[in-house]
């Protein structure tokens, strides 16, 4: 087994994309049987409960602002990913899981 830094973030990734999944399942079968609850387990009661809330259409937008660059600004997203030398089984060594992260202050800024 290898002490890398870059092999253990890969294995804390693809367990977290693990857990991930197996919570969705989870939650689906739940937000399925709602109406058979409640739910009960030792640490605590399930509770399902659904809102509406209002969202900012963009595709609503006349096409003079969405085409007009005076509202558009540059964005940089910071991203960290793991990519499996090519002898490697990438689906079982490496989840692919992207996450924005707070750039570094810029010394321009």
């Amino acid at each position: 087994m290898s002490n890398s830094p870059v092999d253990e973030l890969a294995q804390i990734k693809n367990s977290i994309a693990e857990l991930r999944a197996r919570e969705h399942a989870l939650e689906t079968r739940f937000v399925q049987l709602r109406n058979s609850g409640p739910f009960s387990g030792f640490a605590g009661e399930l509770v399902i409960e659904q809102t509406a809330h209002e969202v900012f259409d963009i595709a609503k937008l006349p096409d003079t602002v969405l085409n007009d660059p005076r509202f558009y600004s540059l964005r940089q997203v910071t991203s960290v990913r793991i990519e499996p030398h090519e002898e490697t089984n990438s689906h079982a060594l490496f989840a692919q899981v992207t996450r924005e992260l707070p750039c570094p202050a810029s010394p321009h800024s």
